[in-house]
């Protein structure tokens, strides 16, 4: 069913405001500070009893901000935290519940917050390794626009995940360096409400994974990066459910780094 609803940003605006706020404070104390833009390919699908029922593609865009804490010991103790602010509007094809064919477009809009601790292993004076663990937690809203065929609406979604990987640095030079991580992403809790029915939707939680490989000359830096977001059926809830979900995010970060 496509209906239009009001989308309310207030606890959207709070979040994003303080947690740059904790970020930018935090930095004139970090060991490394980065700002970063970025621009991605996006891809949402969903499927219904094995039938893909949904697809959503286009660009979205965004701001980052990182920064990074370590100990100056041989085994260092880090810890990383990271804000992005995502924005932009991607093609709709999709259908009706009665199986009409709806072509239109839907507007992004979120944040996401990760926060990592991790150990760094020194295996010389140009290279460590180490294993890190964080907790994310992610916000979007999909407004899809009306069409001839049917009235637009605005799902908010939400996801809190654990992300358990590695990260590899390497130094080329004395301003040269390149870094790899990668690892499993493992959904927490999900959540997406849709105000018009007033129900509240919890898909389930499946693990999916995420990449990025960047390098870094003197104070620019830029990386390539895959991330996924997977999301099994939810219950039934006064007769409506979220159908088996799935992103792909493929995209560079361009930016500086103190």
């Amino acid at each position: 069913m496509y209906v239009i609803v009001k989308s309310k940003y207030q606890f959207f605006t709070f979040l994003t405001i303080l947690c740059m706020f904790i970020l930018i404070s935090s930095s004139a104390l970090a060991n490394e500070f980065d700002v970063y833009a970025k621009a991605e390919s996006f891809t949402w699908k969903e499927y219904d009893n094995g039938t893909q029922i949904l697809k959503e593609s286009g660009p979205i865009y965004g701001i980052g901000f990182k920064c990074l804490f370590a100990s100056r010991t041989k085994v260092a103790l880090t810890v990383r935290a990271r804000i992005e602010l995502i924005g932009g509007q991607v093609d709709y094809d999709g259908q009706t519940q009665v199986g009409t064919p709806i072509h239109t477009n839907t507007n992004y809009i979120g944040s996401k917050t990760e926060a990592d601790l991790g150990l760094k292993f020194i295996l010389s004076e140009t290279s460590s390794i180490g294993p890190f663990a964080s907790l994310g937690y992610r916000y979007w809203e999909r407004d899809i626009k009306s069409t001839t065929s049917g009235i637009g609406y605005i799902e908010k979604w939400s996801s809190i995940y654990s992300r358990f990987g590695a990260l590899l640095d390497l130094s080329i030079t004395r301003i040269w360096k390149l870094c790899a991580e990668g690892g499993i992403k493992l959904p927490l809790y999900n959540r997406n409400d849709v105000d018009y029915l007033n129900v509240t939707l919890e898909p389930g939680n499946k693990p999916s994974f995420f990449a990025e490989i960047g390098t870094k000359i003197s104070i620019l830096k830029a990386s390539i990066f895959y991330e996924g977001m997977r999301f099994s059926k939810s219950p039934i809830v006064s007769g409506y459910y979220q159908p088996k979900s799935q992103a792909d995010m493929y995209g560079v970060n361009i930016g500086i780094s103190f």
